[in-house]
C-alpha cells in the first residue's frame, strides 16, 4: 500500500530506517528466560510490519555502541535515497540518562540522540527522528499512590535528590525528534522473562492494532503510556536472596518531542523474497540475494545473471507484481 502525504504531517514517502541497541544479560540467555531477547524479537516484528530496513546490534561495549550509532548516522547521510524517518531503540540496563554496555560501562543517551541533530544528519533535516529508550533511569520504585490517601509533605532523601536532579538535567534536544523513556527520571523500568520490557511491549500492543497505520504517532505513544499506568506490576525483588520478595509496581513511559508535524507510518508491506543458488556444477560461485517487502503491490522485479566465469550456465528470475504475503515466484531457464 503506498504512503499518502497528509496537510501538516511529514513527508513519509521515502524509506524508513532503524538501528536497534540490545544488551542481553548472558546468564539469563543460557536459561532462555532474557526479557531483552523478547524486546530484539518484539522490535523486529515492529520494524517488519512497517516497511522498515534496519540493523540490529547486540551485546556491544559502551563505545562500540557509540561507533555503532555514528555508523549508523554516517550511512544515512550518505544514502542516495529519500528517508522519511529514523528510529533508534535500545534495550538495556540503564541509570540516570546513560545505558550500560557489555563492558558495564555507561553511554549517555545525548550520544545516542545528538548525533542526528541537523549540523550533524543534514540529510533528515527537517524529518523526523523517534528514539525509544527502553532502560531503567535510576534506582527509586513508584507503588503508586491510594486514592484517597492524604498526601505525605515529609520527602525522603531518595526524592529530594530526585528533584534536585530533575531541577539541574538539561535534557538532549534536537529539532524533529521523539524520545520514548521507559521511566520518570531516576526510577526504574520493569523487565518480564517472558513478554519483555513494559514499555515495548504496550507499545507493540498499541501499534499492531488495524487502525495504527492511520493515527499519529506522538497519539499511539499516549495510548501505550496509558496501558503502561493503568496496570499495576507484581515484580520479584531481590531475585535469589534470602530477602526475595513480591512488590507492586507503577511504570510511567515519559516523553519528550519537538515535532512540529504530525506523523503517521502508514502501512508496510510483509512480503519479501529471499534467493539462494548454490555453486553451479563446475563452479565454486554461489550467489544470494534478499529483496525486502515492497511498499505497493504494482513493483515487479528481474534479475538475469550472466554466465560465471567458469560455466556455461546462466539463469534469470522474474517476480510477478506482491500482491501479499502469499505471492510466489518462479524461476524461468535463460533464453
Amino acid at each position: 500500500m503506498e504512503r499518502q502525504m497528509r496537510p501538516g504531517s511529514y513527508d513519509m514517502r521515502g524509506e524508513h530506517r532503524a538501528l536497534l541497541l540490545c544488551v542481553r544479560d548472558k546468564e539469563k540467555m543460557k536459561e532462555n528466560r532474557c526479557g531483552i531477547e523478547v524486546d530484539r524479537q518484539t522490535m523486529e516484528k515492529f520494524f517488519k510490519r512497517f516497511g522498515f530496513q534496519y540493523h540490529i546490534v547486540l551485546d556491544k561495549t559502551a563505545q562500540e555502541m557509540k561507533q555503532e550509532v555514528i555508523d549508523f548516522r554516517n550511512g544515512v547521510n550518505s544514502s542516495s535515497g529519500d528517508i522519511s524517518c529514523v528510529f533508534v531503540v535500545t534495550s538495556s540496563h540503564g541509570h540516570r540518562d546513560v545505558i550500560i554496555g557489555a563492558d558495564k560501562k555507561r553511554l549517555p543517551v545525548k550520544d545516542i540522540i545528538e548525533p542526528f541533530g541537523d549540523e550533524l544528519c543534514r540529510k533528515m533535516k527537517g524529518k523526523p527522528k523517534i528514539f525509544i529508550i527502553d532502560a531503567c533511569r535510576g534506582s527509586n520504585r513508584d507503588t503508586g499512590v491510594i486514592f484517597d490517601s492524604a498526601a505525605d509533605e515529609k520527602r525522603s532523601k531518595e526524592a529530594m535528590a530526585t528533584k534536585e536532579y530533575r531541577s539541574t538535567r538539561v535534557p538532549p534536544c534536537i529539532n524533529d525528534m521523539l524520545v520514548a523513556y521507559a521511566a520518570m527520571t531516576d526510577y526504574v523500568g520493569v523487565m518480564d522473562s517472558t513478554s519483555g520490557s513494559h514499555m515495548i511491549y504496550n507499545i507493540s500492543q498499541v501499534f499492531s492494532s488495524p487502525d495504527a497505520a492511520g493515527e499519529h504517532l506522538y497519539n499511539l505513544f499516549v495510548k501505550a503510556n496509558a496501558k503502561m499506568v493503568a496496570n499495576t506490576i507484581d515484580v520479584t525483588v531481590d531475585e535469589g536472596k534470602p530477602t526475595q520478595r513480591r512488590e507492586c509496581r507503577k511504570i510511567i513511559m515519559t516523553m519528550e518531542s519537538t515535532l512540529r508535524k504530525t506523523l503517521y507510518l502508514g502501512k508496510g508491506s510483509s512480503s519479501s523474497f529471499s534467493l539462494h543458488l548454490p555453486p553451479l556444477e563446475g563452479s565454486s560461485s554461489s550467489f544470494s540475494l534478499h529483496l525486502p517487502p515492497l511498499e505497493d503491490s504494482s513493483s515487479s522485479f528481474s534479475l538475469h545473471l550472466p554466465p560465471l566465469e567458469d560455466s556455461s550456465s546462466s539463469f534469470s528470475l522474474h517476480l510477478p507484481p506482491l500482491e501479499d504475503s502469499s505471492s510466489s515466484c518462479s524461476t524461468l531457464p535463460a533464453p
